[in-house]
């Protein structure tokens, strides 16, 4: 019971980190070619914790919060994040999420499917190349950052039990 509520605690703080990254630097992600999409990432590792209803709540919250930011396409991000979330809670127990390995995949796969929904939304600059390369190479920023946070985060979490 105790182990439960600490991972609950340091992984509720390391998606709030992760959130707060996310706007604190989204206008220097917005002007680099290739960056980790930290809003994504915290919500895959929300839906790694959720139920399907409340990670598409999250979803549609965190996509009005983020087209707010960036006052266009309000309802397709909201639309997208919450086609994520809830996608990413009902497929979570195809994996299984305790090895660190399926958790980087995880988030790759995740990150590259909301890159591509995205795209074919209009809400990122449209292309081939920009869906299989740019977005490729997001998905993989986002797992390596996303997927870190996440293995300090158990790290943590298993030194104190």
């Amino acid at each position: 019971m105790e182990t439960e509520r600490s991972t609950w605690v340091w992984s509720g703080f390391s998606i709030v980190l992760l959130l707060i990254l996310h706007f604190l630097f989204r206008p220097l992600f917005v002007r680099l070619p290739l960056a980790p999409n930290l809003l994504v990432g915290a919500l895959l590792l929300a839906t790694l914790h959720l139920r399907a209803g409340h990670a598409a709540f999250l979803g549609f919250s965190l996509g009005i919060l983020e087209a707010a930011m960036a006052l266009e396409g309000m309802g397709w991000y909201a639309l997208a994040l919450t086609v994520i979330g809830y996608v990413g809670a009902r497929s979570r127990d195809l994996l299984f999420a305790d090895a660190r390995f399926y958790v980087f995949g995880y988030l790759f796969v995740g990150t590259w499917l909301a890159e591509s929904v995205l795209l074919l939304l209009g809400t990122s600059p449209p292309g081939l190349v920009r869906l299989f390369v740019g977005g490729g190479a997001d998905a993989l920023l986002t797992a390596l950052v996303c997927g870190g946070v996440e293995a300090m985060t158990a790290s943590l979490v298993d030194r104190q039990v």
